[in-house]
């Protein structure tokens, strides 16, 4: 049987942030920051095993339709924002946008758990994300 060769790389990736508040308009502050850059990266329920775990089950339930979508082959970027509370908002595909794989990637991302939050100085705050994966064609 020909084997599947199937690498999850874990990638963190941030973009640009910026903070809006108009003072004339509230007295409640609204904390708009998206971070690029934190001291502590948010993160998936118990690590990066648990996150390649959780992956793998994942391309392994799709993996026919996958492989019949030659499109699926080769990397897959996404990003993604994680919230205070560790919600996963703004999910989108960078690369392979419209391949299966691309799909199942963004799905599996958007209905997973929560993940644990960013951290910057002490306080949780929303940070971006990026995620990669590989699936590589059978060996011949």
């Amino acid at each position: 049987m020909k084997k599947l060769i199937l690498a999850i790389f874990i990638f963190f990736a941030f973009t640009a942030n910026a903070q809006t508040s108009d003072t004339a308009k509230s007295t409640i502050p609204v904390d708009s920051t998206v971070f690029t850059k934190v001291d502590v990266e948010a993160s998936f329920p118990g690590g990066e095993q648990e996150w390649n775990k959780y992956i793998q089950k994942v391309v392994e339930r799709n993996i026919d339709r996958i492989m019949k979508n030659k499109a699926s082959l080769g990397t897959c970027e996404i990003q993604f924002i994680v919230d205070k509370e560790g919600y996963v908002t703004n999910v989108e595909a960078l690369t392979l946008k419209n391949s299966v794989l691309a799909k199942v990637f963004v799905d599996a991302v958007k209905n997973g758990p929560r993940w644990n939050p960013a951290q910057q100085n002490g306080r949780f705050v929303k940070a971006w994300r990026r995620q990669k994966v590989t699936i590589l064609p059978p060996e011949k």
